[in-house]
């Protein structure tokens, strides 16, 4: 059920929810109110209205307190000026809900950011610059199909939702669901040839990666079973399309001089030619935020290709002698880079905001403003750019001067 929003903002609400009450003597002194039996009535009437007030008051302190309204204004207002939906529910079984909202973390913004570059800095920048390439293909294509078929998410209620993060993004098909194919699954391809494993176990990791990802965006009560259904199948076709062109366009990017600028202008103008939103939401800013990334940690590689020159390899640093010492290298190259990187994204974001918003002559301090195209493209877009680029040619460079430099990183691009 539906409740009207109680806001201070609210026009006519602002008596109702003031602390100023309502006087009988005020009234008795307005009307001339000299009767005895005239006067009780107005006193009845006076404490009748401030308990009211007093009611609705405390139901305000209440509803602020729970965080189930909001007040985001014309761009980005959740239920049209309305109290979103009142999220009581108790959670029975801790486990699963843990356990579900890990595996939906598995396809958000930190993860991405996490994941790329510990395995860009710490793993094999040959196998994960082809996932690179498959996730940034299946990101879009869903993205751009949830603007264009344009389903709504299950209703709630019945649905409780326990997620806020994505609920104003169209359901179909299920972004998550499909990430949950293509990184699990074209890991398992690329690595397939190049490291000796089991590939049977391969094969259950990356169906049970897949798994716990679609069912937990059942559970968190952000999709029907048909969106996820639809994700799973469209990631596994657009998996069948692009695998096979990976390898071209991997090579034409890292070893072609006029490759860079044509790869920044594809990803700028998919963005401009992303599908129109009726309302504002995610999606859109996500899938910029995608294509930043991949165009950034190419620009990158491209620019360790064509202006990084080793007369010889480094040493190996004197902390990779040992299990341990692989295991606080890791860490240490890890939290160096994450240092870096969240540095770099700051400051530009900072940066572009502020510029952005005086020219085109918004409030930097608005929230809404990040929601107009002319703003949300550049700021998400180049900041991101700029940040991925640093991770694959700056951040590297730095390990080297500090001796902690993963000695494979320089030849799985050369080589």
């Amino acid at each position: 059920m539906e409740t009207e929003k109680v806001h201070p903002s609210h026009p006519g609400m602002n008596g109702m929810v003031s602390s100023n009450k309502i006087s009988s003597r005020s009234i008795s002194n307005k009307f001339c109110l000299k009767n005895g039996s005239e006067k009780d009535m107005v006193n009845q009437f006076a404490s009748g209205i401030n308990n009211i007030q007093d009611n609705l008051s405390n139901d305000y302190k209440y509803y602020k307190k729970m965080n189930v309204y909001s007040p985001d204004g014309p761009i980005g207002n959740h239920n049209n000026g309305r109290i979103k939906e009142s999220s009581m529910y108790i959670i029975k079984y801790p486990f699963l809900y843990y356990l579900f909202s890990f595996g939906a973390s598995l396809g958000n913004e930190t993860f991405y950011v996490l994941f790329f570059s510990f395995t860009l800095w710490n793993f094999d920048n040959y196998v994960i610059r082809r996932v690179l390439i498959v996730w940034a293909v299946i990101m879009y294509a869903g993205q751009a199909a949830k603007d264009i078929i344009r389903w709504p998410r299950p209703k709630s209620p019945p649905v409780i939702r326990l997620e806020d993060r994505y609920e104003l993004e169209f359901g179909m098909p299920s972004t998550h669901a499909m990430v949950g194919v293509a990184i699990p699954f074209s890991m398992l391809i690329f690595m397939s040839g190049r490291y000796e494993f089991y590939y049977l176990i391969g094969v259950l990791v990356s169906v049970l990666w897949c798994v716990l990802v679609s069912i937990s965006r059942l559970y968190l009560g952000m999709h029907s079973v048909l969106d996820v259904i639809a994700g799973l199948l469209f990631a596994f076709l657009l998996m069948l399309l692009t695998v096979p062109f990976v390898e071209i366009v991997d090579k034409f990017i890292l070893t072609y001089s006029f490759s860079l600028p044509i790869v920044v202008l594809i990803c700028i103008v998919l963005c401009l030619l992303y599908p129109s939103q009726e309302r504002w939401n995610t999606a859109r800013g996500d899938t910029v935020l995608v294509l930043g990334v991949f165009s950034g940690i190419y620009a990158g590689l491209w620019l360790t290709v064509h202006l990084t020159e080793f007369t010889e390899l480094p040493h190996f640093s004197p902390y990779a002698q040992s299990l341990l010492g692989q295991i606080v290298l890791v860490a240490i190259r890890q939290l160096v880079g994450v240092i870096i990187i969240i540095l770099f994204l700051t400051i530009i974001k900072l940066f572009l905001l502020n510029s952005l918003s005086w020219y085109f002559g918004f409030d930097p301090k608005n929230p809404v403003t990040k929601h107009y195209f002319a703003i949300e493209l550049p700021y998400k877009y180049i900041s991101y750019f700029i940040s991925g680029a640093a991770a694959s040619y700056l951040v590297p460079l730095i390990y080297l001067k500090l001796n902690i430099a993963r000695l494979n990183y320089y030849s799985e691009i050369f080589h």
